[in-house]
């Protein structure tokens, strides 16, 4: 996803499973909407934000983590894996039936990712039509949408949002990468992990007993005599750990800052 803000969310409300749609787009991300009441959401924070459910969430809110099958396997070895019949790559093969996607709209080029619930003031729809492309801009159907963005940072910059019940903090991937792709920082008086996972190539933030962090190969060593790997925390003798992670989400600067307005950014 060229935008990747994702979270888990629990689809029932009073305890009625709720079926969703993106149905529009408003500041550049899309909005979704439950078929059952027709009120509009914030995909990201889960929050009503038109219609007859205002007031209610969609929680509670849950880390949507990036990763692959070797590492949901590393969390739990008896995990389902389902494996799609059409077509797609890996390592060079194809696998799968049907056509060869080409074009934008192939399996491993970029899609748009963002969600966001609004009045019906700016909406615009249907928000799958169009998406950020591959140069790294947004689309003029997204542009249309946008309200009054921080430009403090680059529109369509990565990072990594880490949010806290008093503290909203955005991570630049290029602060990251500049810090060695591992660093510690303090959130709220703990100390927490921020670094680019080798296997995902994606930032993730894990709370930790450390006060810095290397990234060697394909693990972080941590100067605790700890060690993360394959996402998951192991201790100075060799045993796993319970890993605590932040509320978190990859995303572009303007979806994170739009969404959780006023975010303090790391480095500045």
């Amino acid at each position: 996803m060229v935008c990747n803000s994702g979270t888990s969310l629990v689809p029932t409300i009073d305890g009625t499973l709720h079926h969703f749609d993106n149905v529009g787009l408003y500041d550049a991300l899309f909005v979704m909407q439950d078929k059952e009441s027709s009120t509009l959401w914030n995909h990201i924070t889960g929050e009503a934000q038109y219609g007859p459910l205002v007031g209610r969430t969609l929680g509670p809110v849950g880390n949507l983590l990036q990763m692959n099958v070797e590492l949901a396997l590393e969390l739990d070895p008896d995990i389902p894996v389902a494996i799609s019949s059409r077509r797609y790559f890996a390592g060079g093969r194809a696998f799968g039936e049907g056509p060869v996607p080409t074009g934008p709209g192939r399996g491993d080029g970029p899609a748009a990712g963002e969600g966001r619930g609004a009045g019906p003031g700016r909406a615009r729809g249907p928000g799958g039509a169009a998406g950020p492309d591959g140069r790294g801009e947004l689309a003029p159907m997204f542009v249309t949408t946008l309200g009054t963005e921080d430009t403090r940072l680059p529109r369509m910059g990565m990072g990594l949002g880490v949010l806290t019940p008093t503290t909203v903090r955005f991570y630049p991937m290029d602060r990251i990468r500049e810090r060695g792709e591992a660093l510690i920082d303090d959130i709220d008086g703990r100390r927490v992990l921020v670094y680019v996972d080798p296997d995902t190539n994606t930032p993730a933030a894990i709370f930790v007993d450390a006060s810095a962090a290397t990234l060697e190969g394909k693990e972080v060593r941590l100067d605790s005599g700890g060690v993360v790997r394959s996402g998951l925390v192991y201790d100075a003798a060799g045993q796993r750990l319970d890993a605590e992670r932040p509320q978190q989400l990859f995303s572009r600067w303007y979806g994170f800052a739009l969404t959780f307005p006023g975010p303090q950014i790391f480095g500045q």
